[in-house]
């Protein structure tokens, strides 16, 4: 259980990260990281890994529950 919690700690904090890239960036008008596509990229990459850690703690969570 206690990976099952670490993976939605990770989930958290990629969209965490992300909603504060995202926010900053509406903002400040002149892009982040100097061009508009990196900070879409950078804000895609961490709402992706964010879906993909939530995915599988998800899975995990309910492989726990199934078995007890």
């Amino acid at each position: 259980m206690k990976k099952t919690g670490l993976l939605f700690t990770i989930t958290f904090g990629f969209f965490l990260l992300g909603q504060l890239l995202w926010t900053i960036g509406l903002l400040i008008e002149d892009p982040l990281f100097g061009s508009k596509s990196a900070e879409d990229w950078s804000i895609n990459i961490l709402f992706t890994l964010c879906a993909i850690f939530g995915l599988m703690g998800s899975i995990r969570l309910y492989q726990n529950e199934k078995t007890n």
